[in-house]
């Protein structure tokens, strides 16, 4: 059924709606244009003006190039990438600018090598190209972002002065804007700093980045005064952060413009959350606000193999917001694009402060394959700088780049293939305003996820199974499904795991679920060993100075209360619980900690962990490595028969050591059971596995897949028994021994070999070529010699011979064929072979009859093997029999039937 309402209808052809309210009615504006049909799917955004800044950064573009990158429509027509950009709805493109990006021998650093030359011949094409410009200055050598913003190699000499920092800035933007005003480069935004959420040049706290962004802002007022100022921040997930930067700027009386946001869907939140935070800047301020960075991944293939930020390092979580492909792209600008839009006119001028959003990197291709294994592409990395660092990279940035350098790890988020074809989610931005429909094709259904713990039965797991999945189809409309699940593998579960079964849709659709069996949790004996009800704190006898049960969010292992420690002096301190009731055993006592010395040294044996039982104790160090570098003590506790275990964390620590203690636990030691070999399981399923499913019945294959998916199921799990898997190895030995042939409507046979002598034997495997043809319109399957006989004889050259091919399986269905066979006449002197020897003769194929003008010492003749059993007309053969020394032969040559 597919789901899909009259409004929606509407609303995706970019007529304008009216929709019902309480009140009454208002109008939606509507795109001005009709939908065009696309290879995605894009709804139209409802009043979206015409110069909202659908953007690229092109950063690398050069280096690409330099590289032998180039870049095709749609059609695989080479073309500039500006003028396709421009083709394809952007209307602006950012370019960073780094001041030096390369060694003193002129090797560049990488990431496109973007100095502020190379950035100017990129600009003056864009604007050839129709495109505006945005100037993005780093006021680094190389990548400026939250964790680095390391100062110039010439500014090193001043680092961390604000004032002299400023001054540098506010020279060397005004010179380089000066030469872009002068090459007739139409910037309409320069960036302030890149991402500089903690710092901008070395200089840090609000005061001195306060006076580096005046002075960028001051040198674009006076070179390019109708040009945007962009200030840059990321993180806007983060609660309260734009709010806070948004304020210290106006507290600091910096001049700007606009203020920019980095959105990466992998890492920064919800749109909603984008749209509130950036609206409340935007109305309390008075400011413009944009995205200046976003992406998302077409695949998760890595052109150059040489690693991907996605998803290398975002959650499972985080892949699922929009789907990995152009469409998935496609919906991911879209929203972007409208979390923006949202923002809405807050100043009363009649124009909505939400500017728009460029797209990172799009065209960031490989330049090659192979990654660090090939050398090639080392060289052609590092000489052209195409990848996002090279190896003179770490002379500057030796923690990062110098233990990471390499290719793209952004090439799976471009809007091009890795060849440099254009994707179908390239057009984007200019679909948000016109709209853009697709084909109803069907695309996917998401997998299926079910959660539960080992606790529930398995009747309570199928009840979880859905009888309906929804199947996405390209035009966004999807279809609802009712689907048939294997759900008896599931009864093959055992313990904790991750089990994955399979169904069918009524559409023919495969669909999977992901069963995630948790084990339960054992008994913790200790009375809130996370200290997070202040309730239970009664529990701890605490004793000592400088150790507390407190708040500590942020630094605690669990939650947001620890067993807090710091004091100005040397101190102990210790914290204990007595537990009673217990059943005697052993058990095993874990603590997490973290924190360091003063000087954020490691401390190894300040704080431990203890249980003391029957007058006996025993412990184990709790380290502290750092901050939030978590160590975890484990004692084993052996509880006797009076059920009691004292348990105690001590401290005896230098004057400012810090940190905390968190999760304190006491539980019953349990055995890991030794799991049965499954050598036996693992070969009667690659029994299976070769086995040609063309032959059977889709009914016995089907308790095969039964039988496999039980094999699945079990050796995902973590308590199966060695009774379970001889149990299921017979499941597969069954539906083996029990799959029914289809059934054969006819033989084809075909022979290879074309010559016999008297007394030769026809080789079933080599000779013949026999193919079933199954009926149903299964289609055609080549059979093996043991799945059918061969009955001949060709002992008696007088003779008729018979050459009978019978299916094993169906007797009934057969190909026999009868040679008449005439013998040489004697005497002759001829070879025969083509008619014309000494005395040959030539006898007619099809007729029989001969020409015999030649010659008198031989004849040819030539007689018909021809079809007289089988079901269905037989592939026509002749069969000559030619004289040769010794004997008779029968040359057999394919013949239209």
């Amino acid at each position: 059924m597919r789901r899909n309402t009259a409004l929606t209808r509407i609303m995706a052809s970019g007529v304008a709606a009216i929709m019902l309210c309480a009140g009454g009615t208002f109008t939606v504006n509507a795109a001005e244009e009709e939908p065009v049909k696309a290879d995605v799917s894009v709804k139209a955004i409802q009043g979206l003006s015409d110069d909202f800044i659908g953007g690229m950064d092109v950063s690398s573009m050069l280096s690409l190039e330099e590289s032998g990158v180039t870049f095709k429509n749609a059609n695989g027509e080479v073309e500039d990438l500006f003028t396709l950009l421009k083709e394809s709805g952007v209307n602006y493109v950012r370019l960073r600018v780094w001041n030096d990006p390369f060694t003193a021998d002129g090797q560049g650093y990488g990431g496109g090598n973007v100095n502020a030359d190379r950035a100017l011949t990129m600009a003056k094409r864009a604007t050839a190209a129709g495109l505006k410009v945005l100037v993005d200055f780093h006021y680094s050598d190389f990548w400026a972002d939250p964790s680095k913003q390391q100062v110039p190699k010439a500014w090193k000499s001043f680092e961390g002065d604000a004032d002299k920092t400023a001054d540098t800035v506010y020279d060397y933007t005004k010179q380089t804007l000066t030469t872009f005003k002068q090459a007739g480069v139409d910037v309409g935004m320069v960036q302030v700093g890149n991402e500089t959420t903690a710092k901008i040049a070395g200089i840090s706290g609000w005061d001195g980045m306060s006076k580096v962004f005046s002075a960028g802002s001051k040198a674009i007022r006076e070179v390019l005064p109708e040009a945007k100022v962009v200030i840059h921040f990321t993180n806007p997930e983060k609660a309260g952060t734009y709010a806070t930067y948004a304020k210290q700027l106006s507290n600091h009386n910096v001049d700007y413009d606009v203020f920019a946001s980095s959105y990466y869907p992998f890492w920064h939140g919800t749109t909603e959350n984008l749209t509130s935070v950036l609206k409340n800047v935007a109305s309390t301020y008075k400011k413009d606000v944009m995205v200046a960075e976003t992406s998302w991944a077409y695949t998760l293939d890595d052109g150059d193999d040489d690693s991907n930020t996605v998803p290398s390092k975002v959650t499972a979580d985080n892949l699922k917001k929009y789907d990995i492909s152009p469409q998935g792209q496609a919906d991911e600008i879209r929203a972007v694009a409208e979390a923006v839009n949202n923002i809405g006119d807050n100043d009363g001028d009649g124009e909505n402060d939400g500017l728009g959003v460029f797209y990172w990197e799009p065209a960031w291709v490989p330049v090659g394959t192979g990654g660090k294994d090939n050398a090639e592409l080392v060289d052609t990395w590092n000489k052209y700088g195409g990848g996002w660092a090279t190896e003179a990279a770490g002379e500057y940035d030796p923690n990062d780049a110098g233990l990471y350098w390499g290719g793209s790890g952004v090439d799976n988020q471009a809007l091009f293939d890795f060849d440099g074809k254009a994707l179908a989610s390239l057009p984007t931005f200019k679909y948000i305003h016109t709209g853009a429909v697709t084909d109803h094709v069907f695309t996917k259904i998401d997998p299926v996820e079910i959660t539960a713990t080992d606790l529930d039965s398995i009747d309570a797991i199928k009840a979880q199974l859905p009888s309906e999945v929804a199947a996405h189809y390209q035009d966004g409309v999807d279809e609802t499904e009712t689907v048939t699940w294997q759900s008896a593998a599931l009864d093959w579960i055992r313990g904790a795991g991750t089990y994955t079964i399979t169904g069918t849709t009524n559409a023919g659709h495969d669909v999977t679920v992901t069963v995630t069996v948790t084990a339960t949790p054992a008994k913790d004996y200790v009375t809130d060993g996370s200290f997070e009800n202040a309730e239970n704190d009664k529990n701890w006898t605490i004793a000592g100075t400088g150790a507390s049960i407190t708040e500590d969010s942020g630094n605690a292992a669990d939650g947001k209360r620890a067993l807090k420690f710091w004091a100005s002096d040397a101190y102990s301190f210790s914290a204990t619980q007595t537990i009673t009731g217990l059943e005697p055993g052993e058990y095993v006592l874990t603590a997490m900690s973290q924190g360091a010395a003063a000087d954020n040294a490691a401390i190894t044996d300040g704080v431990a962990l203890s249980a003391t039982t029957g007058g006996k104790t025993t412990s184990d160090a709790l380290e502290l490595n750092g901050w939030v570098k978590f160590d975890t003590a484990t004692v084993p506790v052996t509880v006797g028969a009076d059920g009691t275990a004292t348990i105690t964390i001590t401290g005896n620590l230098p004057a400012d050591a810090w940190g905390n203690v968190d999760k304190v636990s006491l539980v019953k030691k349990t055995e890991t059971p030794v799991k049965p070999s499954t050598e036996n399981l693992d070969k009667a399923v690659a029994e299976a596995g070769k086995i040609n499913r063309d032959e059977y019945t889709n009914e016995s294959l089907a308790k095969l897949d039964q039988a496999l998916a039980a094999a699945d199921v079990l050796l995902a799990g973590s308590t199966y028994t060695e009774q379970d898997v001889n149990d299921v190895i017979k499941l597969v030995a069954d539906a083996i021994a029990g799959l029914a042939q289809k059934e054969v409507s006819s033989l084809t046979v075909t022979p290879s070999k074309t010559t016999y002598q008297v007394g030769d034997a026809i080789d079933a495997d080599h000779d013949l070529k026999v193919v079933g043809n199954y009926s149903a319109g299964m289609g055609n399957v080549t059979l093996s010699a043991d799945q059918f006989t061969l009955d001949y004889d060709f002992s008696a050259p007088a003779d008729a011979a018979k050459v009978t091919v019978t299916l094993k399986s169906n007797p009934n269905v057969t190909e026999t064929y009868t040679v008449a066979v005439t013998a040489r006449a004697e005497g002759g002197s001829g070879n025969g072979s083509d008619g014309a020897g000494n005395g040959g003769a030539t006898i007619n194929p099809d007729t029989g009859e001969g020409d015999k003008t030649n010659g008198a010492n031989g004849d040819k003749i030539t007689g018909v093997l021809s079809n007289t059993g089988s079901a269905v007309t037989a592939v026509g053969l002749a069969v000559v029999v030619l004289g040769v020394a010794g004997g008779v032969s029968l040359a057999l040559r394919r013949k239209r039937s």
